[in-house]
This record gives C-alpha cells, sequence and structure tokens, in this order.
C-alpha cells in the first residue's frame, strides 16, 4: 500500500497520541464526538484506557507514513499487511488483541507466520 492509501492513521496533532483524530477523520466525524465516546468507555467499562493505549503504539502517524511498514518485531505483521494489501496498523492492533485473548498462544503463531509468511518484493514505481 502506498502512504496516501491509509485510511486508519493516528494524527500527529492530536491532544495525547492523536488517536480520536485519526480515528475521527478516518470515519467522517467530529473529534469531539469520538473524544467523548472513548471517556464514556473509560468511565463505563474500563477498557477505553487499554484500547487507547493499543491504538497509540499500533496505528502509525500521518507524517511518517513512508515508515509504516518498517520492521518492528520481526516484520510479521508488515509482511501480513503487504501481502494481502491490508492497513498494517489494523494489521498491528489485531494482532496485539489476539495476544491478550490468548496468553501467549499468539507468540506461537506469529513465530510461526515469521517462517511461513513469504517476503513480498518492493514495488517499483515507474
Amino acid at each position: 500500500m502506498t502512504p496516501q492509501n491509509y485510511r486508519w492513521t493516528r494524527s500527529n496533532v492530536g491532544v495525547l497520541a492523536g488517536v480520536c483524530k485519526g480515528i475521527a477523520d478516518a470515519i467522517g466525524v467530529e473529534t469531539w464526538i469520538i473524544r467523548v465516546i472513548w471517556l464514556v468507555s473509560i468511565l463505563w467499562f474500563g477498557t477505553g484506557g487499554l484500547l487507547y493505549l493499543i491504538l497509540a503504539v499500533c496505528l502509525p502517524r500521518v507524517d511518517k507514513l513512508d515508515q509504516a511498514l518498517d520492521r518492528k518485531l520481526l516484520g510479521v505483521c508488515a509482511r501480513i499487511a503487504s501481502r494481502y494489501r491490508l492497513e498494517v496498523g489494523l494489521v498491528r492492533v489485531a494482532f496485539v488483541l489476539f495476544l491478550l485473548v490468548t496468553f501467549g498462544a499468539a507468540i506461537l503463531v506469529y513465530g510461526l507466520c515469521y517462517f511461513m509468511v513469504p517476503e513480498t518484493e518492493p514495488r517499483k514505481s515507474p
């Protein structure tokens, strides 16, 4: 994916990490609406803070999209995103959530994916 094709990003001018602004831009609503929803999820359910932290770590910043596919930890999420034309931030979020749900079995899956998902050839621009 080219940097201009990324929809799910975080802003570089947000209040904390730019997650609410990035989500608001992605779905086309005002930023304050997302912030209110986040505040309610923190106060009511208590999970909004953890989800915000995960998104802040996993979603690429809008001003650094050219580095979005750089290898982080073995580069598995970047390889999966490139191979299947997915947004790398969403692949990383999915892996972290999978890791939290499976209590470590995701590490085994991640290691297997390192050997099973082939590297994609870098695209040459004309």
